[in-house]
């Protein structure tokens, strides 16, 4: 039962450190910093525990000890079942900086419980070792049996719990799991070990009830993936006459995608709607090449009845969407229908880019979520190369950039400007967010893989982008940004930046975003 115990508490404790990174992500976010102190957090805890599971087997050994430390790990647990939300949610409120706010929730939610499962294999062990001079075969086989567990718990956290349960549920259940391995271990006080279970079964109940209730209340919808924790949630849009709108976030305080309830195909976000430029750079475009889906409110746009393909007929959209959940959700929240005219592939956008040889007219990029998540290979030298090859001649990609232009706070859009530079003919960018180039705002990237000298000092060919560009009713629905407002929004400051472009090598996006969090 010992050598079964060990086990199990090595995949346990490493479910619950699969599962902290979702329960993180809404508040913190999916960086590398958020894994770092969520890692470093369980293993000064576990380190700790281990210390503390040694010294209280030397004084006081016996199974009574051991059931107490399989205890705590389930009561640990289920606190933080209970409890994360609303702990998660005063953090972020409370602390303003990433790293310090990352720490804290990581501390907060996930101290108690890796402090209990640290005791657990150095007491286990004292409790089989039977003699000196067996005690390095079995310290050895009871690591190794740790050790086993940890990267079952690995694997099956990350590739199966997560994908049919949420975060909560998976917590509840290790924590009922430690109470019942706490039973099997005898001793006094049987009872309270069996009242503490079913005080958490009571508990996930009345969680479970309450988050039902509070879910319907405020219409919020959590959808949980392999890859993303999805909320859908309803409001208001007080700016256009109290519009109902739908969105969508996956990190917190930013939205990815929104949709206008009574019209679902019209671009709700400002930023999107600077799509319209690629249109109006290749007017004649029918094959569009979309990475990042979303809520497939570009890919809607672009087969709507307000489409500014010239024509829509022909159009072929391929959308690249990493998570299914994301494309499940926008079926059934945000009016995704199926068209003969969209195919849809589930891989990440990189892997698809390096392997396809396909050309498109337009390639739109909209990948990155906020700071608290940038995918840095999309960004990278290598990337913009593995771009040039999908842009046809005349063709045009564009790329959503969160970040600044000038200054400390553009690092980030640089380092990115600099790699498209080094694959394509010309780069624009696009102010879409309004503000000053100083200011943390949406870039829209325009890369052409042909100067556009030649086709801008052709009268006839501009006068067609134009009335290509307004045939759709983008510019006509309430909130857009008209043509000519998005072509006066281009930076035309000079472009030599000091930051070197992102590598696959070398690519400190980190480094970059993460102070931008202060504005």
């Amino acid at each position: 039962m010992l050598e079964l115990t060990v086990f199990l508490s090595g995949a346990l404790v490493m479910v619950l450190e699969m599962v902290g990174a979702r329960v993180l992500a809404p508040h913190v976010g999916t960086s590398a910093v958020v894994w770092t102190s969520l890692i470093g957090v369980v293993l000064a805890c576990l380190a700790v525990g281990a210390w503390a599971g040694g010294r209280l087997a030397d004084k006081n050994l016996s199974r009574r000890g051991l059931a107490f430390a399989l205890a705590g790990a389930g009561i640990g647990s289920g606190l933080t079942a209970f409890c994360h939300e609303a702990i998660g949610q005063w953090v972020t409120a409370a602390v303003g900086n990433l790293y310090a706010a990352a720490v804290l929730a990581a501390v907060c939610i996930f101290a108690l419980p890796a402090f209990f499962f640290g005791m657990i294999t150095p007491y286990t062990i004292r409790l089989r070792i039977e003699s000196v001079d067996s005690s390095g075969a079995t310290v050895g086989r009871l690591y190794a049996l740790s050790t086993a567990g940890s990267i079952v718990g690995t694997f099956l956290g990350g590739f199966i719990l997560i994908s049919y349960w949420g975060s909560t549920t998976i917590l509840w259940g290790v924590a009922a799991c430690m109470l019942g391995l706490s039973l099997c271990h005898g001793g006094g006080k049987l009872r309270l070990r069996a009242a503490l279970l079913a005080l958490c079964g009571l508990m996930a109940v009345l969680a479970a009830t309450y988050g039902r209730w509070h879910d319907g209340r405020a219409l919020i919808h959590l959808i949980e993936s392999p890859y993303n924790s999805i909320r859908v949630y309803e409001g208001v849009d007080w700016a256009q006459n109290g519009r109902a709108v739908r969105l969508m976030a996956t990190d917190p305080g930013y939205s990815q995608s929104g949709m206008y309830l009574e019209a679902p195909n019209e671009l709700y976000f400002r930023y999107t709607q600077f799509y319209a430029l690629g249109p109006h750079f290749a007017p004649g475009a029918s094959r569009v090449l979309m990475l990042g889906g979303g809520g497939y409110s570009v890919p809607k746009w672009l087969l709507s009845e307000k489409t500014p393909l010239a024509k829509p007929a022909e159009a072929r959209v391929t959308v690249v969407e990493l998570d299914p959940a994301m494309t499940d959700t926008a079926r059934r929240w945000f009016a995704l229908r199926d068209d003969p005219r969209l195919t849809v592939r589930h891989e990440d956008a990189r892997a698809f880019l390096n392997r396809q040889r396909d050309q498109y007219d337009l390639v739109f990029v909209d990948v990155f979520n906020s700071h608290y998540a940038v995918p840095f290979q999309m960004g990278t030298r290598e990337a913009a190369a593995a771009l040039r090859r999908a842009v046809a001649p005349g063709g045009v990609m564009l790329m959503n950039v969160i970040s600044a232009v000038e200054g400390p706070d553009g690092q980030l859009f640089q380092s990115i400007f600099k790699a498209l530079e080094q694959s394509f003919a010309e780069v624009r960018v696009y102010c879409a967010g309004g503000e000053a180039p100083d200011r943390l705002q949406n870039l829209m990237v325009a890369a052409f893989p042909e100067r556009r000298d030649a086709v801008e000092a052709n009268p006839e060919a501009r006068a067609e982008a134009v009335v290509v560009a307004g045939s759709g009713a983008a510019e006509k629905a309430p909130g857009a940004v008209d043509l000519s407002t998005m072509l006066a929004s281009r930076y035309t400051g000079p472009c030599s930046f000091a930051t070197p472009a992102l590598t696959d090598d070398f690519a400190p996006v980190e480094r970059y975003t993460l102070v931008l969090l202060r504005q």
